[in-house]
């Protein structure tokens, strides 16, 4: 049986730069779901809200639009227009914890209320041009809920629905609640995407053997600690040989600063950027937290390419199996960005 592999949406990180520079020397993923776009007050959608998306940008990678919003009428014209660029899918963002999103009914903010989100799909599925599918967690104060919520998945034709077996709560903290998405999943209708806590070979097959009827699943933070991780599900062997994953990771890096760069154009936001993906990139190397904690001490774009081009030719490679998939941090965040 063939595992369909997803690049997840992580905001500020596995946008069209990342993706465009993974691309380049990885291989695994078979599709991504895009940054969310959100559903922004006007008649029109700015071109920057769906410059991640374009398909002309996205040749390597098959990227599925993602919509963040409760306002139907403003749903079927950003699908509207994604349809008119060629867009086969999109997906509904209903996993989202963060407060500031949740409060205002968006996101994970909607799994309390299953009946809203039926009269939004009631009104949006009959008209929208192209195929839904729904990003979702299991509740947002408690798993209890997925049982009502898979009552309102199952009364509409989604392409397919992504569980993270978390609340919104929980942020991407604490045990996931697998006895309780397990005991649900035999009762969903559609296709499922597993999310969640994928982090290496061991972690993926030991899912599999617990989920069979499961083919689809969504790598996030796991990807930017280890960016061979998908093509080594795949194949089943991870390499070996040392020089050839540090040339290799160094190079993608190398190419990620040039795509960042070509956005960002000044140097204080750019180094701030760079300095975040470093929070995972880190991970790559045996001594990570003091790497982290040189490079968020940085205070020019030359101080911090120097030391990375350092840190590449003389610091050791860290195992990849059992590789920590949460970012590292500082004791000041203002160290980060300066």
């Amino acid at each position: 049986m063939n595992n369909i592999l997803y690049l997840a949406p992580l905001q500020g990180y596995t946008e069209l730069e990342f993706r465009r520079a993974w691309s380049k020397f990885f291989t695994g993923f078979d599709l991504a779901l895009s940054p969310f776009i959100p559903l922004v007050e006007g008649e029109r959608f700015r071109s920057h809200h769906l410059r991640d998306v374009m398909p002309d940008s996205n040749k390597d990678l098959t990227v599925i639009p993602q919509v963040l919003g409760n306002d139907p009428a403003k749903f079927l014209m950003l699908a509207q227009s994604l349809s008119e660029l060629g867009f086969e899918t999109m997906n509904w963002n209903l996993g989202c914890p963060k407060r500031i999103v949740a409060r205002k009914k968006r996101g994970s903010g909607l799994l309390p209320f299953p009946e809203m989100i039926r009269e939004i799909l009631e009104k949006i599925i009959p008209a929208l041009p192209l195929k839904l599918s729904i990003k979702t967690r299991l509740g947002y104060y408690s798993p209890i809920e997925f049982t009502g919520l898979i009552e309102v998945y199952n009364s509409f034709p989604l392409q397919s629905l992504i569980v993270h077996p978390r609340t919104g709560l929980q942020i991407y903290d604490g045990d996931m609640f697998l006895d309780d998405f397990e005991k649900a999943l035999p009762n969903i209708r559609h296709q499922v995407v597993f999310s969640g806590e994928i982090v290496d070979y061991d972690s993926f097959k030991n899912f599999c053997l617990r989920f069979p009827s499961i083919t689809g699943w969504m790598i996030g933070r796991a990807v930017l600690s280890n960016p061979f991780l998908p093509e080594w599900i795949k194949s089943g062997k991870a390499e070996t040989n040392d020089q050839k994953i540090r040339l290799k990771l160094q190079h993608f890096h190398e190419e990620l600063y040039c795509e960042i760069r070509h956005r960002i154009k000044n140097e204080r936001p750019l180094l701030n950027k760079m300095k975040d993906y470093w929070s995972y990139f880190s991970h790559w190397f045996i001594n990570g937290q003091s790497i982290f904690i040189h490079l968020a001490h940085t205070n020019s774009l030359i101080e911090f390419n120097n030391s990375v081009k350092k840190f590449f030719e003389t610091e050791s490679l860290a195992p990849f199996e059992g590789r920590s998939n949460r970012p590292l941090t500082t004791t000041c965040r203002s160290f980060i960005h300066i």
